[in-house]
């Protein structure tokens, strides 16, 4: 099923970028998640704006996190489409979320006295393009697998086909909903 005009046009029009600071698709995704998720169902959808670097408080990475009650459930990364191109934005990227993954189990467990869910997910976009991450709650395990860095070599950690769908297309539209029914039916052991 394709998305809604609505949506498509959200992306069509941010696709442009609009000025100094590259906040491109945030109002698009934004206007997704609120979808996907509605506001009159248990699910919230926070947007977050943190530090990049904590030692570069000038560059910030825009985070929405979809909570179910009190539970994280899924972080969305937006960056700006051009850093799919750079290794080095990729590689930012790839740490940024595993980090905010990490973080947000350690709340969930914090939080939830019995109940957790299996997964974590966490999707990073740059610009319309997906990867898909999955952080085992029991063994803290993160897929995709890191790509650890050799001194001698230089190593792709975070290879660019990792972002291997476009939110646009029928296969990422068909992904992200499938992710979105999973999600829905893991959290049904929570309401209990």
């Amino acid at each position: 099923m394709p998305w809604p005009a609505k949506i498509s046009r959200a992306f069509a029009i941010e696709g442009d970028s609009n000025g100094a600071i590259d906040n491109r698709y945030y109002g698009a995704y934004n206007k997704l998640l609120y979808t996907l998720f509605p506001p009159d169902s248990d699910f919230t959808v926070s947007p977050n704006y943190l530090p990049s670097d904590i030692n570069n408080m000038t560059d910030f990475i825009a985070l929405f996190e979809v909570m179910f009650r009190d539970h994280r459930v899924l972080v969305l990364q937006v960056n700006p489409p051009q850093c799919l191109s750079m290794m080095s934005a990729r590689e930012a990227a790839d740490k940024q979320m595993r980090h905010r993954l990490s973080d947000s189990l350690e709340l969930n467990l914090r939080l939830a006295a019995m109940k957790v869910l299996p997964v974590l997910h966490g999707i990073s976009a740059m610009g319309t393009k997906l990867c898909f991450y999955k952080l085992e709650t029991a063994s803290w395990r993160i897929t995709p697998r890191p790509i650890t860095s050799n001194p001698e070599y230089t190593i792709d950690p975070a290879p660019r086909d990792r972002w291997d769908c476009d939110i646009l297309e029928a296969e990422g539209e068909q992904r992200l909903r499938s992710l979105v029914a999973q999600i829905t039916e893991e959290c049904k052991c929570l309401q209990a």
